[in-house]
């Protein structure tokens, strides 16, 4: 009797959990409830997690379970891009490089993909890699400068960057 029990117990336990929505917006996200991942990172992002304002920017800027709009992702970027957030400032770095906000913007894309590439994002150093020769040493020096109140661990010597 008591296994059965036991069975019955697990089983429903099981369902329940089957029919609940997902409580993580990273599980909502990799399977393709947009919807719900959206709700769920937006909770957490008016809590200042610079994760979920990061995928809050992916979100618009893919148009995943919202209209796609270029300017609030840059909006969602930008607020994990300040909090230091690497992925999100290499993010921020490549709509500003695009010119999916109207016209490019080197010397924004530079700031955010330089702070995220000494953060170790070495994504953000492909795109660097193109505005080199777009921008002149003392303005990439300027650049760098301002970039650096955005890095919270540099892992890339200064003196070392190819940028």
């Amino acid at each position: 009797m008591y296994f059965s029990q036991f069975t019955v117990l697990i089983a429903a336990i099981l369902l329940f959990t089957a029919c609940t929505e997902p409580t993580d917006p990273k599980i909502a996200f990799e399977k393709g409830d947009y919807e719900t991942a959206l709700r769920l990172w937006l909770e957490r992002a008016e809590q200042d997690d610079p994760e979920a304002q990061n995928y809050l920017g992916i979100q618009y800027y893919l148009g995943l379970g919202v209209n796609r709009d270029y300017r609030q992702a840059q909006q969602w970027y930008e607020l994990s891009a300040t909090n230091g957030y690497a992925n999100a400032q290499r993010n921020l770095g490549q709509l500003y490089e695009s010119g999916k906000l109207g016209a490019r913007d080197f010397e924004k894309a530079y700031i955010w993909l330089f702070a995220a590439y000494q953060q170790g994002n070495s994504h953000a150093g492909s795109t660097l890699a193109t505005l080199v020769n777009k921008l002149s040493p003392n303005n990439k020096r300027l650049l760098k400068k301002k970039a650096r109140q955005f890095i919270l661990n540099d892992v890339v010597d200064p003196e070392d960057d190819d940028y």
